[in-house]
């Protein structure tokens, strides 16, 4: 009975392993301003302010509603829905839907002080290709804090300087 469980295992595939098709990473970065300064910088308009290279073409809606729908051609093209806008709750998701796989970006900002904000930032990425699972497998913890952390010193630099960050530093 057990070779016949173990050979039926082997035979549908369950003993081999498959390249991951869904991930899930958090992480938190700390932002020096108020929550209603800075909320609205993860706009798709106003992160032009700060985020190098980023150029949005809204097909439908504003900055900062539920129901915008904007495309972007860099670093990849993709079509973004602000699925979830609460401005008061500072609080917002965007699903992202790339040729091979669909992101679903949560943002949630809270006051830590009267000059400081700490936001969470969640991707959620599921492949829809094998080139979507090469994505998934690669998006590491250590990426999604190198990413943040980018965000991090962008978005601080603007709120210290109100320029953007050059792209070299």
């Amino acid at each position: 009975m057990r070779l016949l469980l173990l050979l039926l295992f082997v035979a549908t595939g369950l003993g081999q392993s498959a390249k991951p098709s869904h991930v899930r990473r958090n992480g938190q970065i700390i932002l020096r301003g108020s929550v209603d300064r800075v909320f609205p910088l993860f706009g798709p308009v106003d992160e032009a302010k700060w985020a190098p290279g980023w150029d949005p073409l809204i097909k439908h809606g504003s900055n900062a509603e539920a129901g915008t729908v904007f495309t972007v051609d860099s670093p990849q093209p993709a079509t973004w829905i602000v699925t979830r806008y609460d401005g008061k709750a500072h609080d917002m998701q965007y699903t992202v839907v790339f040729p091979d796989r669909v992101v679903q970006l949560d943002i949630v900002c809270q006051s830590g002080n009267s000059s400081e904000t700490r936001c969470d930032v969640a991707y959620t990425i599921t492949a829809l290709s094998d080139s979507g699972r090469q994505v998934v497998e690669h998006y590491t913890q250590e990426r999604h804090d190198e990413r943040i952390a980018h965000w991090q010193l962008a978005i601080n630099h603007f709120l210290e300087t109100g320029k953007r960050i050059e792209p070299h530093e």
